[in-house]
């Protein structure tokens, strides 16, 4: 088989220290990539923080042989993602790869999220995605290639209690890569994003009791029904094929977990047409206009609205019926 290798690459991933992000790292080390590891080291609500951690992945890539440098800076601000595409240009020349993984979390309901955890969410994970795209943008431009893959979750497009401020954000990285996938046109950019789910520090004593999937038997585990996620591993592959420079995709999101890899689309029905309707029609079709059946995927909000003039018996094409 013909591996699919990075040896030209220079990859930039934020929240590398630990959990998803390493093992990102440890991936696109083997091969052959040269790896920032960006992390600021703090715990998963987002407050305290250690350079240490970003640095002993790094200490570990290079043991094996591998490319690495740590970077501490915040990505939720611009002066700290220009700082981290620096760090990229310093020790290795270039950047072409950048994996938006940073994030944090915490479980509150709505009426006990602060303000404070509130815009720390939104800073870490949606403007923290938006400052380094914005960061490595030019000098992928400038190379005619780059790959950006982000990271969204489920707890945006299906919901979760106690995660309206994280489920609100990460949403936010799905609209922000679907947006930024539209301005690519030949700029021989992609962007992706994947939805993982995974057993991580970051989830495990909320969801699991403090389960841990990082043995060899978290497959006979998800089984057994004990933990219904794989190990952190699992999801590092998709990331890898989405960002390899022969993989042409782009504004596609994909749910990834033990093993199971899945486009995520955000469909609109054929719903209930009537350009008179009262909201006593909605009431009366409401089972119409919730259906799903036929339901379009658009790639692009005139996806959506080149239906309208269908519905009115008009051709889009040339205005006639």
């Amino acid at each position: 088989m013909n591996q699919m290798r990075f040896d030209d690459d220079v990859v930039i991933i934020t929240g590398a220290g630990r959990g998803l992000g390493r093992e990102h790292a440890l991936a696109f080390a083997a091969r052959g990539a040269a790896v920032v590891v960006n992390d600021i080291g703090v715990e998963p609500d987002g407050l305290g923080g250690s350079a240490q951690v970003a640095q002993s992945v790094v200490d570990e890539i290079v043991a094996a042989g591998g490319r690495a440098v740590a970077n501490g800076h915040s990505v939720t601000t611009a002066d700290g993602a220009a700082a981290v595409v620096q760090t990229a240009l310093d020790a290795f020349g270039t950047v072409s790869i950048l994996v938006n993984n940073a994030g944090i979390i915490d479980f509150a309901t709505l009426e006990h999220i602060g303000d404070d955890s509130w815009r720390r969410m939104i800073a870490v994970t949606l403007d923290g995605t938006f400052q380094m795209s914005k960061a490595v943008w030019p000098h992928f431009v400038a190379r005619r290639h780059g790959r950006i893959v982000n990271t969204t979750s489920n707890a945006g497009f299906a919901g979760n209690a106690q995660l309206v401020h994280y489920g609100a954000a990460k949403l936010g990285v799905a609209g922000f890569t679907k947006a930024l996938a539209n301005e690519v046109g030949d700029s021989g950019i992609a962007v992706n994003a994947i939805a993982p789910m995974a057993v991580t520090r970051m989830n495990r004593d909320a969801f699991f009791g403090g389960a841990d999937s990082g043995s060899d038997d978290w497959q006979a585990d998800i089984r057994a029904g004990k933990v219904p996620m794989g190990p952190p591993a699992i999801v590092s592959p998709t990331v890898l094929w989405l960002a390899h420079r022969s993989t042409m995709l782009n504004g596609d999101i994909f749910s990834v977990s033990s093993g199971k890899v899945a486009r995520v689309g955000f469909v609109v029905g054929e719903g209930y047409f009537n350009p008179d309707h009262g909201p006593e029609d909605l009431r009366d079709n409401v089972d119409t206009l919730r259906s799903l059946d036929g339901a379009l995927d658009p790639r692009s909000t005139l996806d959506e609205l080149l239906l309208i003039p269908k519905l009115f018996g008009v051709s889009a094409a040339n205005g006639a019926s």
